[in-house]
């Protein structure tokens, strides 16, 4: 699965270099750049010279580079652009794959409709077995959107900008005394690689709360924790606070070498050194500790990809023998783990909540839990919206009470400053569950019912501070929930393409208990527009038709319905500065060669001066007469046609001789070599 191990990809993208740029950016250049880039896990400058390169040579192979490393990057919006190029242009079948990805990508940024839609295409073209199983699960869990809990009484809120910087922050989890430790690398500049090839590395942090609830600057923690050159993650406690769990990991480039759990005892002037655990460690990859109990025994839950399981990373627990001894490791089983990839456990009270991506979910990663009953674990169910997203959400963590915890997601959130895009990176969330629930139900529909696809923009008119908005947007129901505070007053705009946006007003003054308020709204449909032209990529020589450059009868004059094309063609000039064109004119058969010949010369410069007089440059353009050579129809000498067929030979066309090998235009111009 591409979105394979979270917690690692973010790893592996944190030891991002800046490249230097080359002094004369040449094709072959761009693409040397961007491959050294690449074997120096350096990817957003990567995929900055690939795009580069892309348009000076608009080839299938650096489409899918571009698109790939996006991807990876959680850009889904580049990803989905490049992908839908490849996949729109294929007649041969050769990117079938690729609407797999297409459809993840569409996933990710909540386009369930259009995913869907990708997923069964590749669900019917598709040969691999493997993969098909997955988009089934992919499309199941867009199909069950609906029923998925609504968990609108949790308030989700960014943890402030102290505690996230531009990097990825993760696992947070409190101490006893309310002190919050996370992992991260605390720092809001892209990390260079040293010459050495050591980078910035993840650690420990600790934040304090202040008089106001809100955490103060961190603080890392000394180096008998935060080993050099190790990053340190995956924090969590014992329930009385006198053992810290963690994990260090070391990567060489791109491959993790080692990866394992250790643990610390409080003391009284902080936390002693880092002590290696017996028995659960071993020759793979294992992370994510958290400390539960089963059998009437504490264990400690992990993550690992130990051979003998069930996908790429599965649940384990191990039985504590003593403070630092764990028996062997032992699977949860296939009713928690999955073909897929399974992190990030936590247990409170007999339930385990977990992230998956292989379990039918909203999102890359999705937050689920199962019940323990004391011999078996219960069907594995997702914990629903507000937690989940379409993105990656996962560290799902409760305090003691159940009513507050933490989690982290790369979702967007107007508070974020990631360095690279707003999906970029994870972030940590803290959430309250209300004691009492007052929300907002508003369904939305048309003249013919229900509509999908709308979107509310619901402002808190009472906010203490900032005005505060909240935007959702339905692809696959007609009901909307918000949560709503007492006493406030709210404004909600509502808005669909192709209808007529409408407002909803209501407060919530003197409502004491749980209250829901319901809102019907009824969207009236926009006239239909004729559909924008589609985007067709021409070659160099390949001669493109002006669909109406048309002359009469024995005349060079410009037509006022050719000045539409004319304007076109003056802008792919301006669009283009390298691209020289020849500028050809035809006549039909009519009359004799060298008339033609000579007509269909004025008029190709007839055509010519029009853009020449609106500023193009002469040199840049070759105007050409064929005469009567090139008839598109029956139309040849001798030949009895009607002065439409006639004048269908009567053009203009133009084909690139110099400049980009290939550039991008609206169908509405089509090619000759379609209409013969």
């Amino acid at each position: 699965m591409r979105n394979s191990f979270a917690v690692f990809i973010f790893l592996l993208l944190a030891t991002c270099a800046i490249a230097q740029p080359v002094s004369t950016n040449t094709y072959q250049q761009m693409i040397e750049t961007a491959e050294e880039s690449m074997d120096s896990s350096d990817y957003y400058n990567a995929v900055e010279w690939f795009e580069k390169a892309y348009k000076e040579e608009k080839s299938n192979d650096l489409a899918l580079a571009i698109a790939d490393i996006s991807y990876i990057l959680k850009d889904y919006k580049k990803s989905e652009r490049y992908y839908s190029r490849l996949v729109n242009r294929d007649k041969t079948g050769d990117y079938v794959s690729l609407r797999y990805d297409l459809a993840q990508s569409m996933k990710a940024q909540g386009k369930y409709l259009e995913a869907s839609e990708e997923y069964r295409v590749f669900l019917s073209e598709t040969d691999d077995e493997e993969k098909k199983k997955v988009a089934m699960t992919e499309l199941k869990g867009i199909e069950l959107l609906n029923e998925y809990e609504e968990n609108i009484a949790a308030v989700i809120a960014f943890a402030g900008k102290k505690v996230n910087k531009g990097q990825s922050e993760y696992s947070p989890a409190l101490y006893t005394d309310g002190s919050l430790y996370y992992s991260g690398f605390d720092d809001n500049k892209k990390i260079e690689v040293a010459k050495n090839g050591e980078s910035l590395t993840a650690q420990i942090f600790m934040a304090s709360k202040n008089d106001k609830g809100m955490y103060d600057d961190p603080v890392a923690l000394g180096e008998h924790i935060n080993r050099v050159g190790y990053h340190t993650s995956n924090v969590s406690f014992s329930k009385d606070g006198r053992k810290m769990f963690f994990t260090r990991q070391l990567l060489r480039g791109n491959e993790l070498k080692e990866s394992k759990i250790y643990l610390s005892y409080r003391k009284d002037d902080g936390w002693g050194s880092a002590i290696e655990l017996d028995g659960v460690n071993g020759d793979y990859v294992i992370s994510h500790p958290k400390v539960g109990e089963l059998f009437g025994s504490e264990v400690l839950f992990f993550a690992s990809n130990m051979d003998g399981g069930y996908g790429g990373y599965d649940l384990y627990y191990s039985t504590m023998k003593s403070d630092e001894a764990y028996s062997l490791p032992v699977n949860l089983g296939e009713a928690v783990n999955s073909t897929g990839d399974e992190m990030t456990p936590f247990y409170q009270e007999g339930t385990l909540y977990f992230s998956s991506d292989g379990h039918p979910g909203m999102g890359g990663l999705d937050i689920f839990y199962s019940s323990w009953d004391g011999s078996n674990w219960s069907e594995v169910t997702n914990i629903g919206h507000n937690y989940n997203s379409s993105y990656d959400d996962l560290y799902m963590y409760f305090d003691d009470a159940g009513l507050n915890g933490f989690l982290t997601s790369n979702r967007p959130d107007k508070n974020k400053r990631s360095l690279n895009g707003k999906t970029c990176c994870d972030d940590i969330y803290q959430f309250t569950i209300r004691q009492i629930v007052i929300d907002l139900i508003a369904k939305v529909s048309d003249k013919d019912g229900p509509l999908n696809g709308a979107a509310i923009e619901l402002t808190d008119l009472s906010a203490a501070e900032d005005i505060e908005t909240q935007i959702k947007t339905n692809q696959t129901g007609s009901d909307f929930n918000f949560l709503l505070d007492a006493d406030h007053e709210y404004r909600g705009i509502v808005s669909r393409e192709g209808y007529y946006t409408d407002t909803i007003s209501f407060n919530t003054f003197g409502i004491l208990d749980d209250y829901t308020v319901n809102k019907k709204i009824t969207l009236k449909a926009k006239p239909v527009a004729p559909p924008e032209p589609e985007v067709e990529i021409i070659t160099i020589n390949q001669a493109i038709r002006l669909n109406s450059i048309y002359y009469d009868l024995d005349d060079d004059k410009i037509l006022p319905s050719a000045e539409g094309d004319l304007m076109t063609l003056e802008g792919l000039l301006l669009q283009y500065e390298d691209m020289v064109i020849e500028l050809s004119s035809h006549t039909d058969s009519q009359g004799g060669a060298r008339y033609n010949r000579e007509l269909s010369q004025r008029r190709s410069e007839s055509a010519k001066k029009w853009l020449t007089n609106r500023g193009i440059d002469p040199k840049r353009i070759v105007a050409k007469g064929y005469g009567e050579s090139r008839i598109l129809n029956r139309c040849t000498n001798k030949v009895e046609c009607s002065d439409d067929e006639h004048r269908f030979n009567r053009r203009t066309e133009f084909k690139i001789l110099e400049g980009p090998q290939t550039i991008e235009i609206k169908k509405e111009i089509i090619s000759t070599e379609k209409k013969k």
